[in-house]
């Protein structure tokens, strides 16, 4: 037993055994932060935590109204794409997808973006500054921040996609922030300038500097992999 687990991650585990056997169905509404908190005895920030780790992990989805709510499994698209193992050969395959589905996103994001979209995007930008020096809470809003872009596109269907393959982002995204935070021209900070850079596009409504600064954001993480080779 790890008995180092913080509260977040003892709460992410159990919400995530009560979602994967059945007792919470897809489409089920989750308490709410302040239930949560009150049943786990924490404080709201831990709950939040736990929230966006999940989110992550693609088991559950914020929608528009209020509320988070237990995502319907992708069944194909999720099971080819979980059998990686996070290979240099793989990453880079994983990369080059997302080379092209987000440089298109930030791009549409600048275009349709609201204000709600602006919001949610500066809220992450904010919450990975604060987590500088914590690199697991940064690889959540580091996930979190490039599957709130799609959603900020307004397309469905690039969100859907986005949402079926975010288990996968997330765990690449582990992998390449690794090799770049290990590299010796990089820093956390660096990289979180990299995601101001591209909320500053989008919300600025500047499409080819948002689509420009993604594509350049994505060749150095692919630049720092394959410096490991």
């Amino acid at each position: 037993m790890n008995l180092q687990k913080k509260n977040y991650e003892i709460i992410t585990d159990e919400l995530r055994r009560i979602i994967e056997s059945g007792i919470i169905k897809p489409g089920d509404k989750l308490d709410t932060i302040d239930k949560l908190a009150e049943r786990y005895r924490v404080g709201r920030s831990t709950v939040r935590e736990a929230l966006s780790h999940l989110k992550a992990l693609g088991l559950v989805e914020s929608r528009q109204g209020g509320g988070t709510y237990v995502r319907k499994p992708a069944i194909e698209p999720e099971a080819v794409l979980e059998s990686l193992q996070t290979s240099n050969a793989e990453l880079t395959q994983v990369l080059q997808v997302r080379k092209i589905l987000e440089t298109g996103a930030a791009e549409l994001a600048a275009k349709h973006r609201t204000d709600t979209d602006v919001a949610e995007l500066g809220t992450l930008i904010g919450q990975m500054e604060q987590a500088l020096g914590n690199e697991e809470m940064s690889q959540l809003y580091d996930t979190n921040f490039h599957l709130a872009i799609a959603k900020a596109t307004h397309n469905p269907m690039l969100e859907t996609i986005m949402g079926h393959i975010s288990a996968t982002i997330f765990r690449t995204i582990q992998d390449s922030r690794k090799l770049w935070l290990y590299s010796e021209k990089s820093s956390a900070a660096t990289l979180l300038r990299e995601h101001q850079r591209i909320f500053e596009a989008i919300r600025d409504g500047d499409a080819k500097m948002a689509a420009a600064t993604m594509a350049k954001h994505l060749a150095q993480v692919e630049a720092a992999l394959k410096s490991t080779k």
